[in-house]
């Protein structure tokens, strides 16, 4: 997401909502258009409006999301293994009936605060959400994007509306849909969502207010979220506005932004994650300067003590950038607008900078919060040097100009890790070579204990190419 703007919804006839995003500067990559057809075989099913009653999706047919699908009311949205959901027919809204100005959406799947998905897949059948296009032209915003509102715990107003959704439909009458996230009940149920890929995903709504990969207001830790993929997206891959969801086994590849951002008082934990960026690819841009970062996380926009202040815990990341010194990118973490962290047994590596701590998280977040990490960097590993309350002397850091040299850091086998040691295109990444030298690392997202556990079957790294 980018730099904080506020924007106002209205999501109902009687009231206007405030919303707050944490956005950066100039948007993604958000060139999407129709798409007729596609590569899948099968009937077509159509979904459009709003899912009231529970629903099952199931494989054998290919569900086409037309404009924004809510499931509201309660109702639980169940989609079986090997299920997959693309974008059907764009749908005309508006963000403001006192305008002229339209947006014509579709492929967006919103789960409702109150309502629940059981979205369950397997490594064999993994869940797909994707572009409908043909092989060798889909982009980024092909698809909408996932969003599950909660009634979690947040630093935000519970009348707050998540971002990117618009309020009114065309003819300016309201959507009647409750679009706002958050609450007090932590350990809120939002359903399942595991052994799920998602591509091609984003929209931009307006400047500086877009629709992630998968966005998740307000979620609580009674809902499960594992084994997800989110690929080549006009935005940021995760989102977690407030909340106290916990994931793991998530995996970013080629996304415009950032790959895990945290805000609003979130404070779940996330354990085994891996991001990585594709030269190939675009990425955000702030003032002129690249924006995009494999983590980042704000307490809010201005920068406020808020409660709950948002704290991350992350365990076992793996994020690995560019092969080159470069100006695509930003920095592996930014931490920053007063936001606590704490992240450990972690890989960084690729970017221009290691770890980007602002001075107002250098002063209040948790002495030691980033632990046992290894970090290589181009031109600078922690900035600002001020930063050394939080990163402590248990780090293993590297500043080089030649990434191979991190290979003595944990990683073997890394010339053929693609693309973070070369421009070629995402096929050639392999798992085998994240795994760490000594197989009793503990760092990163694949160990040795793991690999095949989370890894295997469910994963793609050419949907250009195909989407099974």
């Amino acid at each position: 997401m980018k730099k904080f703007t506020k924007q106002a919804f209205a999501i109902v006839a009687i009231a206007v909502f405030a919303v707050a995003g944490c956005k950066k500067g100039t948007d993604g990559n958000f060139d999407r258009s129709n798409g007729a057809g596609g590569p899948f075989t099968g009937a077509d099913s159509v979904i459009t409006g709003k899912i009231s009653a529970n629903r099952t999706l199931s494989p054998g047919k290919v569900y086409k999301l037309n404009g924004v699908v809510y499931v509201t009311g309660g109702a639980k949205l169940t989609i079986k293994p090997g299920t997959v959901i693309t974008t059907g027919e764009k749908v005309n809204y508006k963000v403001d009936p006192a305008t002229s100005v339209i947006n014509s959406i579709a492929g967006v799947l919103v789960i409702t605060r109150g309502s629940s998905i059981d979205a369950v897949g397997t490594p064999s059948k993994p869940i797909i959400f994707t572009s409908p296009k043909a092989s060798g032209s889909r982009v980024a915003g092909d698809f909408g994007g996932v969003i599950i509102l909660g009634n979690s715990t947040t630093n935000k107003p519970s009348t707050t509306v998540i971002e990117g959704l618009p309020g009114f439909a065309e003819d300016n009458s309201p959507l009647g849909v409750d679009l706002t996230y958050g609450g007090t009940v932590p350990a809120d149920n939002s359903g399942k969502f595991q052994y799920v890929r998602i591509e091609y995903a984003g929209y931009l709504l307006a400047p500086n207010n877009e629709i992630n990969g998968l966005t998740m207001g307000g979620v609580g830790s009674g809902t499960t979220i594992d084994h997800v993929q989110v690929s080549f997206g006009a935005d940021d891959a995760f989102e977690f506005f407030g909340g106290t969801v916990n994931a793991s086994y998530l995996l970013a590849l080629g996304n415009d932004d950032d790959d895990f951002d945290t805000d609003f008082g979130y404070s779940g934990t996330i354990n085994y994650a891996i991001s990585l960026k594709d030269p190939q690819s675009t990425h955000s841009m702030s003032g002129g300067v690249s924006d995009s970062n494999g983590i980042e996380s704000d307490n809010d926009g201005a920068s406020s003590s808020a409660s709950p202040r948002t704290k991350p815990t992350y365990s076992n990341f793996t994020l690995l950038g560019y092969s080159s010194v470069n100006t695509g990118l930003r920095a592996g973490n930014r931490w920053r607008r007063n936001t606590d962290l704490s992240i450990t047994n972690s890989i960084i590596a690729g970017y221009n900078t290691g770890a980007e701590f602002q001075n107002e998280t250098v002063t209040t977040a948790t002495a030691g919060g980033f632990n046992n990490n290894i970090v290589h960097s181009y031109t600078t590993v922690f900035s600002p040097a001020t930063a050394v309350s939080l990163t402590g002397s248990t780090n293993s850091t590297l500043v080089s100009a030649d990434a191979d040299a991190f290979i003595g850091l944990g990683i073997r086998g890394s010339k053929n890790l693609s693309p973070f040691y070369t421009t070629d295109v995402a096929g050639t990444y392999t798992f085998n070579n994240l795994l760490p030298r000594n197989t009793t690392t503990t760092q990163g997202a694949v160990l040795a204990s793991n690999l095949s556990q989370w890894t295997s079957g469910w994963v793609k790294f050419t949907p250009q190419t195909s989407q099974d």
